[in-house]
């Protein structure tokens, strides 16, 4: 009875160990935060870790590729100053024609005053006129015949650059489906450096946990299992292969029958405990019991071990109305307390102890401690 009455002493003075619980969480999550902030540079310096880096496109552009690319660039030059001769060419066509039809005008208005007026002495001047739009005439057929070799001259070479233009995209193409495969292979090495790295902390956090959850420096325990969870399940899944989503889907379901399965079982081990508990005595059920479970119930009116509320009977209710349990008592002095507080209300005495001591004097039973 000693060791149950100091029990509930030593819980009553909780203020400062919710004070130092409260503290402890604190550490434990600053501790997290800042290994998480470590492990997230940590991680994201792993893609240098590969021996030369990322890939780099430029690194499949082959020897092909590259002799492709200058005679795409030698066959370009030619095209270019053809269009400029060409575009020379129809220049002097036109300012070619140009003249020949001022000629040819000019020509016709001879010949109308020239009969207008019947001089034949303009003879020679006609033969000269008629010579000058020969020429004229002449000069504008040339050119149309040098544009019209320069424009057969373009055909094969505008087809050569087709052509180039077609085994350049085949090239590069394929160069690209090589930079695909490098990266895909370098992303699974980055990815399985930063698993080798990420995993073992997960483990070791799961060990530290199972064995020293309870330890006196337990929330380093807790900060560096927080860490190893955010560094497995946060930082890692960005990095995740892709494959087509499958990956990302699959974990996704993995984690969901995870959390599924666990959440079920928790729940089921909880429908089993509470009902092993209603199979035990009173004083078994009261016993087990948290105290800070109690205290949070007794505002609510709810029952600490069956967690249903109590007030349904009445507010002066000596019992839970669902499972039975005790949940007031009377002290010595008269006071009425619950059953879970270590002292009296009216009278300051441990209320176990005075209900005892009232019913040795009285040669009644005692009433069943907590």
């Amino acid at each position: 009875m000693k060791k149950g009455i100091a029990a509930n002493t030593s819980q009553a003075f909780s203020r400062p160990a919710r004070l130092l619980k409260v503290a402890s969480w604190i550490i434990a999550i600053a501790f997290a935060i800042f290994l998480n902030m470590l492990g997230s540079l940590v991680i994201r310096d792993l893609m240098y870790a590969p021996r030369g880096g990322p890939p780099d496109p430029s690194q499949f552009s082959d020897a092909a590729t590259s002799q492709l690319d200058a005679q795409m660039r030698d066959v370009q030059l030619r095209r270019d100053a053809l269009n400029d001769r060409i575009e020379n060419t129809r220049i002097a066509h036109d300012r070619a024609d140009k003249l020949y039809v001022e000629a040819r005008d000019s020509f016709r208005n001879w010949i109308a005053t020239r009969q207008a007026t019947g001089d034949s002495r303009n003879d020679p001047e006609l033969l000269a006129r008629t010579q000058r739009l020969d020429e004229l005439q002449a000069s504008v057929a040339g050119w149309q015949s040098q544009q019209n070799a320069l424009s057969d001259e373009t055909r094969p070479i505008d087809a050569r650059l087709n052509q180039l233009r077609i085994e350049i995209a085949a090239a590069r193409q394929a160069a690209g489906k090589r930079y695909e495969a490098a990266s895909r292979h370098y992303e699974l090495v980055v990815f399985g450096w930063r698993l080798a790295l990420t995993l073992p902390l997960l483990l070791v956090a799961i060990w530290l946990f199972i064995r020293f959850r309870k330890h006196r420096y337990w929330p380093f325990v807790y900060g560096f299992g927080l860490f190893a969870l955010t560094a497995f399940f946060v930082e890692l899944v960005p990095y995740l292969p892709s494959f087509g989503g499958y990956v990302r889907v699959l974990v996704g379901v993995a984690l969901t029958v995870f959390a599924g399965v666990y959440t079920l079982r928790a729940f089921q081990k909880y429908v089993e405990r509470k009902r092993a508990e209603l199979e035990q005595s009173q004083m078994e059920r009261a016993q087990s019991v948290d105290y800070e479970k109690a205290l949070s119930t007794y505002p609510k009116k709810l029952c600490p071990s069956c967690d249903k509320p109590w007030h349904l009977g009445g507010e002066q209710v000596s019992y839970c109305i669902h499972c039975g349990l005790n949940l007031f008592k009377v002290c010595a002095c008269g006071g009425r307390n619950f059953a879970f507080f270590p002292f009296c209300n009216q009278c300051g005495e441990p209320v176990t102890e005075a209900a005892q001591l009232r019913a040795a004097g009285s040669g009644e039973r005692p009433p069943e401690s907590n």
